[in-house]
């Protein structure tokens, strides 16, 4: 052992004495040589990516044993105690159906005295045949006061009776009516500059209107059938000084869907004759070919109407183009369109009154052409819930028929008609919102522009009117209808030929309507009219009745 540690002494001496003698040479050697070192950049250890064994173990089993096995199935029955029941057949729930009352009267008192009344009877639900009558009065025993402060007899009475009835049946349906109407007033509006009182029998006038008519119409849901429209009818006029009129009116329209697109065509005929005054027949015919064809983008229509005027021993022919075409600029808010169109006005002496009562008794209008007809304008909806029509057009009428006092006559209580052709330049504006269930509104403006030829003005017609009506629904309890009217000035043609145009001023009328229903049943009514009391002139020398109210009830039976 210590021979071993002595050797081990050694080696360790002797290796000591070697690194000493090295380190010796190595620094003497260094002393005559000098050297520069330059870091180009610092020093970044890495370590190198290690050698890896991709190889995997695997096991390989060179002993494959296959199984095998026997069996046998003993089948034994199941038992089972179900038994199978039928199923009943699903069926519809209806909706719970409203229930129908077959009548209402509706009763009413307003002031100048103004008794009033409805009363309509109506079938139930039958799912062939649908019928029912119809009364109405309403008349005024009250006096309007002219501008020389004397109150004339501007009494009135209107009445009406009407019977109706239908039979509806699978691929078409027929439906008749007969009615009888009498209206009863006084020619109570003169010249005030004249000092005259009017006798109430010699102002007194009478129309009494009386006819029928039957529609036969298909009622096909298979738009591959042809479709029909089928209607006669007969009117009976006449007025306070037996002058008479007989009037036939028929109608017919057929129309087919064939290749993506609907061809129709309408043909009617009109007869009127006039007896004890003017003793003058006006027969026309109409013959109106058309097509239409659309899809969800635009909508096309193009025909014309023919028609065939035979006034006594004068005939005349008359050829109107019809077309029109609208496409959605944005689907459903934004569409523009754009159309031409014409037609025979017929001014049989029916019409005429109704237009304006006041006319000479018997009076003879001449049927206006309107030759042209050419418009375009831009409708759709703002939103869901507001929509609008701008229109825009220019219409060419020849024979066109304006009111003026009778100059027969110094105190002008009755109107005849003058012509003219005219050309009208026409602005229209309409804005409709439905709100909510409960609330709507709706705005309407038209603005004409007139260019006369023989008259000075187109009298009594305004060049601007405005309506604008608002409607609330309070929990169908209380209803509400607002209206605001306003007419433009219009103009009268003097009794003098250097007399200036008679100014009549322009109109603005305010009336609302309420209702309470009490029940389902019974309801009442408030009326008020003209409520800024404003005492226009609706004709000229014709002061209409101040503010008014009326008030009543309604019974459903």
């Amino acid at each position: 052992m210590k021979d071993i540690g002595y050797m081990i002494k050694r080696k360790l001496s002797f290796a000591a004495s070697i690194m000493l003698l090295l380190l010796t040479v190595g620094a003497a050697a260094q002393e005559g040589i000098e050297r520069e070192v330059i870091v180009v950049r610092p020093f970044e250890p890495s370590v190198a990516d290690a050698a890896k064994i991709n190889l995997l173990p695997s096991l390989t089993d060179t002993l494959s044993v296959t199984p095998a096995f026997s069996y046998t199935i003993l089948p034994t029955p199941l038992a089972s105690d179900f038994e199978v029941e039928p199923i009943t057949a699903a069926r519809m729930s209806a909706e719970p159906v409203s229930k129908l009352y077959t009548s209402y009267l509706r009763l009413g008192l307003g002031s100048y005295i103004t008794p009033y009344g409805e009363l309509s009877i109506n079938n139930l639900r039958h799912n062939r045949y649908s019928g029912g009558l119809f009364l109405k009065h309403l008349s005024s025993q009250g006096r309007i006061r002219l501008d020389n402060d004397e109150k004339a007899h501007s009494q009135f009475s209107d009445n009406e009776m009407l019977f109706y009835g239908k039979r509806m049946g699978r691929r078409n349906s027929l439906s008749a009516d007969i009615g009888l109407n009498t209206n009863g007033f006084h020619y109570y509006g003169y010249n005030t500059d004249f000092d005259t009182l009017l006798v109430q029998d010699d102002i007194r006038q009478q129309f009494m209107r009386a006819g029928g008519g039957l529609r036969f119409k298909s009622t096909h849901t298979d738009s591959s059938y042809l479709n029909y429209d089928v209607s006669l009818n007969y009117r009976y006029f006449q007025d306070r000084l037996d002058v008479q009129e007989h009037g036939v009116s028929f109608r017919s329209t057929f129309d087919k869907f064939i290749r993506s697109q609907v061809i129709g065509a309408e043909f009617a005929a009109d007869y009127f004759n006039n007896v004890n005054l003017t003793d003058t027949s006006n027969l026309v015919l109409r013959f109106s070919p058309w097509f239409n064809k659309a899809d969800e983008e635009w909508e096309v229509f193009a025909g014309f109407h023919t028609y065939y005027d035979q006034l006594g021993e004068e005939t005349k022919l008359y050829f109107h183009p019809r077309a029109s075409l609208q496409f959605s600029l944005i689907r459903n808010f934004v569409i523009p369109y754009v159309g031409i169109d014409g037609n025979l006005n017929i001014n049989h002496y029916s019409s005429v009154a109704d237009d304006n009562p006041f006319i000479v008794p018997g009076l003879f209008v001449r049927n206006s052409d309107r030759n042209m007809d050419i418009h375009t304008g831009v409708k759709g909806n703002f939103t869901r819930d507001i929509s609008f029509n701008f229109r825009v057009s220019y219409v060419v009428t020849d024979d066109m028929h304006f009111f003026v006092n009778d100059s027969s006559g110094i105190i002008g209580n009755q109107f005849s008609v003058v012509y003219d052709d005219v050309e009208r330049l026409s602005y229209t504006g309409e804005i409709g919102a439905d709100i909510s269930d409960r609330f709507n509104l709706l705005a309407r403006v038209n603005y004409n522009s007139y260019e006369m030829k023989l008259q000075e003005r187109p009298w009594h017609v305004p060049s601007l009117d405005m309506k604008f009506s608002a409607g609330y629904n309070l929990r169908d309890k209380i209803l509400i209808n607002a209206d605001v009217f306003y007419i433009g000035s219009r103009y009268a043609k003097p009794f003098g030929v250097d007399e200036p145009p008679i100014e009549l001023g322009s109109i603005t009328d305010f009336n609302l309507g309420l209702e309470y229903r009490y029940s389902r049943i019974l309801s009442g009514f408030l009326k008020l009219n003209n409520i800024s009391n404003v005492k226009y002139h609706k004709w000229n020398n014709y002061p209409v009745q101040g503010f008014s109210i009326r008030a009543g009830f309604t019974y459903s039976m």
